[in-house]
């Protein structure tokens, strides 16, 4: 599946977009964070989950994620916020010269796909529950900070 990250770059997700690991990523992350809300884009041909929180890190008013978890486990967790930040957390093919393997982190502020700046993920499981509740603590951890700094920098999953 390919998709647009908005920048004009393409990625491939192999698989089509699996309706079941959204609802099951929005059930885990909605779960910890009561003020989360979500929705899938389609049901019968989904392409993505949105969820909105109603606060951010430092002078964001908003945060959006937007996730999409294929049939094959490739997924691709895109952070965004009101004042125009953008990051996100990849498993899937790339021809980036590191990683070596197919997860991978594209760094704020602009979740830039050049080469130099891509870097390995921190996110290291398949599960769409310990994704779903790694990425609210990192996110939390963002919030509680006030900063973007450690956003992948965590070491031990949820």
């Amino acid at each position: 599946m390919q998709f647009d990250d908005g920048d004009g770059e393409s990625h491939t997700l192999r698989g089509t977009i699996d309706v079941t690991k959204l609802d099951a990523f929005r059930e885990a992350f909605t779960t910890i964070e009561p003020m989360a809300s979500g929705e899938i884009d389609d049901r019968l041909n989904p392409r993505e989950l949105r969820l909105t929180i109603p606060y951010a890190v430092g002078e964001a008013e908003t945060t959006i994620f937007t996730v999409r978890w294929t049939t094959a486990n490739d997924y691709n967790i895109h952070y965004s916020d009101t004042s125009g930040r953008n990051l996100r957390w990849d498993i899937h093919p790339h021809d980036f010269t590191a990683p070596s393997d197919d997860r991978h982190f594209h760094p704020p502020p602009d979740a830039s796909s050049a080469d130099t700046h891509v870097e390995q993920s921190c996110l290291r499981e398949y599960s769409v529950d310990v994704v779903a509740r790694a990425t609210h603590l990192l996110w939390r951890q963002a919030l509680d900070e006030g900063s973007m700094t450690n956003i992948n920098a965590g070491t031990n999953q949820p």
